[in-house]
């Protein structure tokens, strides 16, 4: 089903449309201004993540890729910001499924790079290995601050989750500003006690939404296209990342010539700070340049 309009607005450096695709599926288009786009960037946010990702990185991201003569599409996955769907029924197959379904819809003017932040990495990668690694072989993935697909997740990842947000959520408690939306209960503590005792592994009999039907990182070995995986060095789950993806490169994931990994110093999971955007978005830049085919 062609793309249907919604609404247009015109920026300096770009033009911007807010379009949905098929009949479910939410993106906002940033166009290049003037001359012929260089190429296509679908920008995947994380799990629950509406397009704009945490504090509008993927914004960000759009606008320095649009700047850059490159079309950027940033998607609401199925139940999330104006994407139909039902949040809690929505699993890891369905968001590749609809990445797939966007790139697709682009995919008559040349290949469409995937960008992806944490779970947006792995529908990203998933989209490369389900969907014919033989014809996406010139569709680099951009993985930010990826984790290992559930499969591959050891215990270890799960505690060191789990001590993460007590170290985030006591750092807080010594914040004015957090008492204060305490007593205005504006604090969510079930959601507070589900991320700090919580188990993303499902219960006996129940489906792991975060888990796919295929085995994903196995069918990545068949996959030989550009990747760019960053991390942040203040990320304690970036090290284990980047070596479990490192591990998965030497078996025969990606380009041997055209994969690159990354740690940018101190930054953390989201690189909330503006010298770790910035650097972000220099690494991506320079990447797709390379990548082209």
């Amino acid at each position: 089903m062609p793309e249907q309009l919604s609404s247009i607005a015109a920026f300096p450096a770009e033009r911007r449309e807010v379009v949905r695709v098929g009949d479910r599926l939410c993106v906002t288009i940033h166009h290049p201004a003037g001359a012929q786009p260089r190429g296509s960037v679908l920008l995947i946010p994380g799990w629950s993540g509406p397009r704009s990702g945490p504090a509008d990185i993927l914004v960000l991201l759009a606008r320095k890729l649009a700047a850059a003569g490159w079309t950027a599409i940033r998607l609401d996955l199925p139940g999330r910001g104006d994407s139909d769907g039902n949040f809690a029924d929505v699993d890891l197959d369905d968001m590749i499924d609809a990445a797939h379904t966007v790139a697709a819809s682009r995919q008559a003017a040349g290949p469409v790079h995937l960008l992806g932040l944490c779970s947006g990495g792995n529908v990203a990668l998933g989209t490369v290995a389900i969907r014919n690694p033989q014809s996406a072989i010139h569709n680099a993935v951009l993985a930010l601050s990826a984790l290992p697909f559930q499969p591959a997740r050891a215990k270890g990842f799960e505690y060191r989750r789990r001590w993460k947000n007590v170290k985030q959520y006591a750092a807080k408690a010594f914040s004015p500003t957090t008492w204060a939306r305490l007593l205005k209960g504006d604090i969510n503590l079930e959601r507070v006690k589900k991320n700090v005792t919580a188990s993303e592994k499902p219960a006996s009999g129940e489906r792991n939404l975060k888990d796919s039907v295929h085995d994903i990182e196995r069918e990545l070995l068949d996959w030989k296209g550009p990747a760019l995986f960053v991390w942040g060095g203040g990320d304690e789950e970036g090290p284990p990342s980047r070596a479990h993806f490192e591990k998965l490169h030497a078996a025969g994931m990606g380009s041997r010539q055209h994969t690159v990994f990354h740690t940018i110093p101190g930054a953390n999971h989201n690189f909330y700070a503006r010298a770790w955007r910035e650097e972000l978005c220099g690494l991506a830049l320079r990447f797709l340049d390379q990548a082209r085919p």
